[in-house]
């Protein structure tokens, strides 16, 4: 509501019904992060089940389930030492 206040109906400007999707590699290493040893698992799920798609609707979780193949795509090899978790 403190966005629409200041006459901002979304925060990245890209409708619900854009179609965007995450980066693959970009997802793939935060998902990495947040279940590195020592994150509290309450902080990995928070992740998980509390961050949503441009949809506004879809988990990242949701999303993870049904696109298994995020967590198998490789960074490039420019970013494979800082993306690789």
């Amino acid at each position: 509501s403190k966005y629409k206040a200041a006459g901002l109906e979304r925060i990245w400007g890209w409708p619900r019904d854009s179609g965007i999707r995450p980066c693959p590699v970009y997802l793939r290493h935060c998902v990495l992060a947040v279940s590195k040893p020592g994150v509290v698992p309450a902080a990995r799920d928070s992740f998980l089940d509390e961050t949503f798609l441009a949809d506004r609707v879809t988990t990242v979780r949701q999303y993870l389930d049904e696109h298994p193949e995020v967590m198998a795509t490789p960074p490039p090899e420019s970013l494979a030492s800082r993306y690789s978790g």
